[in-house]
């Protein structure tokens, strides 16, 4: 019975990010209601219906959604992180040396681009599938102002900080958690759904299993939280940045020869990775 409460307790940390997305997103719409009463006195003349529409233009503007998301990360890096390091014992600064080994590093780097053309391939191969699934993540991403002409504040968020936030949701607490009554591969592949379906959009949340379990395995590998937050770092900053400043053209062989440079990356990556992460444990070890 007590393993069945530990397991059930596993969708607490996801119930209560949806629950601090709420809260955000209330809080920023009260404050800027209130700020907008008070900007517009009686004494203006101003109907509370021509208030209500000034709002609705302020709310769907990137710039509101990009401020919602900042405080909505913020709140849970406080939360999530004063849980992680208060229940599971993480280290809130270690010694870079005992975190990251340069050979760990240089595999790390060498799976950014790896996995960000293995997941647009997945995507390709979705989107061939289920074309308003496409439709509805391209709709989602420009809605969210994630698309090319991302501004300065999502790029903050997205690459900044949305890395630490998710990573302490669910390689943090949710997969600490989760190791409490499952196997590390249960484990891994129950937080990498819960981090999928988080992102409520299909595609994205699809892409965002297999990086979870990605991120997951990076974690657990490594020992430690600070390289799965580099790797999302890495995957982030590629993915709204420096793709767009590489093309691999459109031919059959353009693709098949960027599908293979993505696997032998991908294999080089994790290994290196292995290796880095082996030295850097026997060297805690000793």
């Amino acid at each position: 019975m007590k393993k069945a409460g530990s397991f059930f307790f596993t969708f607490v940390p996801v119930l209560l990010a949806l629950g601090l997305q709420f809260a955000a997103m209330f809080f920023a719409v009260g404050v800027s209601s209130l700020i907008e009463f008070l900007w517009y006195s009686p004494s203006k003349n101003i109907t509370f219906w021509e208030i209500y529409t000034d709002l609705s233009v302020l709310w769907s503007t990137l710039r509101f959604n990009a401020g919602l998301m900042i405080l909505f990360s913020i709140s849970c890096i406080a939360v999530f992180g004063l849980w992680y390091y208060g229940r599971y014992e993480g280290n809130f600064l270690p010694k870079p040396s005992a975190v990251f080994h340069p050979v760990s590093v240089l595999g790390l780097i060498l799976l950014t681009p790896a996995a960000q053309y293995l997941t647009s391939y997945l995507i390709s191969f979705i989107s061939v599938l289920f074309p308003s699934w496409l439709k509805a993540y391209q709709k989602l991403m420009e809605s969210a102002g994630l698309d090319e002409k991302i501004g300065i504040t999502m790029f903050f968020y997205s690459v900044l900080l949305a890395p630490v936030s998710e990573e302490l949701i669910f390689r943090g607490v949710t997969l600490r958690q989760a190791k409490k009554t499952l196997p590390f591969w249960a484990a891994n592949i129950f937080q990498a759904v819960l981090f999928g379906a988080f992102h409520m959009n299909m595609i994205q949340g699809i892409y965002a299993f297999c990086l979870g379990l990605l991120l997951g395995y990076i974690c657990e590998k490594s020992g430690s939280i600070y390289n799965s937050i580099f790797l999302h770092f890495l995957f982030n900053l590629f993915g709204t940045v420096l793709s767009g400043l590489l093309t691999i053209g459109t031919s059959a062989l353009a693709l098949a020869a960027c599908f293979f440079v993505s696997l032998v990356l991908g294999i080089l990556g994790i290994f290196l990775f292995r290796l880095g992460a082996e030295k850097n444990s026997a060297k805690r070890l000793s």
